[in-house]
């Protein structure tokens, strides 16, 4: 019995190699062999990171606009909607209101009725106005449409107001006044401020701050530092950067000491998103105003319309927002796309920090 099993099972393995040494199975052998290798010769760079000027650029940044957003298309701040009122009465946050818990979907800016009814309330961006008039729960609201999916909406307010549908308004222009009273569904007299982009209700407070509120601080080590303009016109006309640029080098400058962000963050960044734009790259031109990809990417909407130094401004408001909360022992730059950070992260790729991280420092040792 033994002897016949060890034949049946000589004769199992003679069919296997003949079939493996059909043409056919070959076939798929090295078709199979030939794929593991693309994959392997694509994802490779991705996962070695020896050399710095090996980094490839990031796609788009397109996770830039997961940090929260302070700056105008313009490179200034929006404009907080009741200047003469900094408390925010109630957050942008889950509530319960007249029995139910539901979403509050904006804030509401409100100091006590008498500090609170009639108060001059202000647009928050240059826009057209969609509605001015009654509005269901808000009693008289105007919404205004400021473009690329960016809408503000003011709630709870007197019926007299300075604007009708179809206006265009300009940033911090008078609308029109908080209401007395009880307008609408309300508790009380306060002003609704409802930011939406692209049709979801989002935090008003990454987009507004209110009086007296300041920008936090960076760590020092991602700090101003004055830029050495002629050593980092060197390192860019060595890979032959279209950053490598006086005027935009300057304005770069002027962004971080603004800002009291590192210029040489700032640049190394655009190494990693960017690979510094080659000046071979068909839209190096466009690419140059805004290589850190805010709001989204330098291709379309708000981002297509930036000088380079309103780009490199909202990049630094991102960069001081996403450093806040730093843990300690945490390496900051690594927090900047840290998936655990709170307020968002600059980009979705684990390595990203680490690209970063090293073209910093090669600019900080030349130049720093």
């Amino acid at each position: 019995m033994e002897v016949v099993k060890k034949a049946k099972d000589l004769k199992k393995m003679i069919a296997l190699i003949s079939a493996l040494s059909s043409p056919g199975i070959g076939l798929v052998l090295i078709l199979f062999g030939l794929v593991a290798l693309i994959i392997l010769f694509v994802f490779l760079p991705f996962m070695i990171f020896s050399d710095a000027d090996s980094y490839k650029p990031q796609a788009a940044g397109e996770y830039a606009w997961m940090a929260p957003v302070q700056l105008d298309v313009d490179g200034t701040a929006y404009v907080w909607p009741v200047p003469t009122i900094s408390r925010v009465s109630s957050p942008f946050a889950l509530r319960d209101l007249f029995g139910t818990t539901r979403m509050h979907k904006g804030i509401d800016i409100a100091n006590g009725a008498a500090n609170t009814e009639l108060q001059p309330v202000y647009a928050m961006a240059e826009g057209t106005v969609t509605l001015a008039g009654a509005a269901s729960g808000y009693g008289q609201a105007i919404i205004i449409n400021h473009g690329s999916g960016l809408v503000t909406t003011y709630g709870h307010l007197s019926a007299q107001m300075h604007v009708s549908v179809g206006d265009r308004v300009s940033k911090g222009q008078l609308i029109g006044q908080i209401g007395q009273g009880i307008v609408g569904r309300s508790t009380g007299s306060h002003l609704h401020f409802q930011v939406e982009l692209n049709g979801a209700a989002v935090d008003p407070l990454n987009y507004v701050f209110a009086p007296g509120s300041e920008l936090p601080s960076l760590p020092s080590e991602l700090g101003y530092q004055p830029l050495n303009i002629d050593y980092v016109l060197q390192f860019l006309n060595k890979r032959k950067s279209a950053l490598a640029d006086r005027s935009l080098l300057q304005m770069i400058d002027d962004a971080g000491r603004t800002k009291n962000v590192s210029p040489y963050l700032l640049i190394a960044i655009t190494g990693q998103e960017q690979s510094f734009v080659p000046r071979n790259n068909n839209h190096a031109s466009e690419i140059i105003r805004n290589p850190w990809n805010v709001f989204g990417c330098w291709c379309k909407g708000k981002g297509a319309r930036l000088t380079t130094g309103e780009s490199a401004q909202i990049a630094a408001n991102t960069i001081i927002k996403l450093s806040q909360d730093l843990p300690a022992g945490r390496d900051p730059i690594q927090w900047l796309s840290a998936k655990d950070n709170p307020r968002g992260y600059y980009a979705e790729h684990n390595g990203w920090w680490i690209g970063v991280s090293k073209y910093f420092k090669l600019l900080l040792r030349g130049g720093g």
